[in-house]
């Protein structure tokens, strides 16, 4: 029997969670086992993660040869070949706006992310407060355009939608001050709906003591 792939994460991780969903939507547990290598951040040496991950980044997904791939977009489309799931859409009319979507997910968890590290590991008196504004608006232009395009967002979830969902899991889990669903209440409709899919349900971020 091949040897299980190993996927390092960590639960609060929305990146590690598009993985996440991915393995439970296509019921690839039997193949591929998740696992924390302890903590990860700007500020937190991880010498078990850097020996698969130069960036000391997760998640990072250990194959049966002991290679290594990562980022979270790169893990996703091999596990999508693996199972076979169709969220990566093979067709050019449909691919390009699944991962149009995915891009714009992505780069508001980068965002999210990056305002996480800075206020809850950065000292106070070292607060960049125009930087902070900068960001939130960033995720609200985000949130804006996430809504503009519901009409457009697939029945059949692609990897646009996964990474949506997991965005938007991630700002009720750091963010609930943000309460993004005050402006955006189609986008909460459709959030609330895709939540109840099992694969969102048992990915659910926790530990609010790690930092990402």
């Amino acid at each position: 029997m091949p040897q299980k792939l190993k996927l390092i994460h960590l639960p609060a991780s929305p990146f590690a969670r598009k993985a996440r969903v991915l393995i439970h939507e296509m019921q690839l547990e039997d193949r591929v086992e998740s696992e924390s290598f302890g903590l990860v951040s700007p500020v937190t040496i991880n010498d078990e993660v850097i020996s698969y991950n130069p960036l000391g980044l997760i998640p990072t997904l250990i194959l049966d040869n002991q290679e290594s791939l990562y980022d979270s977009a790169v893990i996703c489309e091999f596990l999508d070949e693996l199972g076979q799931g169709g969220f990566f859409p093979k067709e050019v009319e449909e691919r390009f706006p699944a991962l149009k979507l995915q891009a714009l997910a992505d780069g508001l968890l980068d965002t999210a992310v990056a305002l996480r590290y800075e206020l809850a590991l950065r000292p106070i008196d070292l607060h960049w407060p125009e930087w902070v504004t900068h960001q939130t608006t960033k995720i609200r232009r985000a949130l804006a355009e996430f809504e503009n395009q519901l009409p457009l967002f697939s029945d059949q979830p692609t990897i646009g939608e996964v990474t949506v969902a997991c965005a938007l899991g991630y700002l009720d889990f750091r963010y609930s001050e943000l309460n993004w669903r005050r402006d955006h209440h189609r986008l909460d409709d459709w959030y609330s709906d895709f939540a109840k899919r099992q694969s969102m349900i048992d990915t659910e971020p926790s530990d609010p003591l790690i930092t990402n």
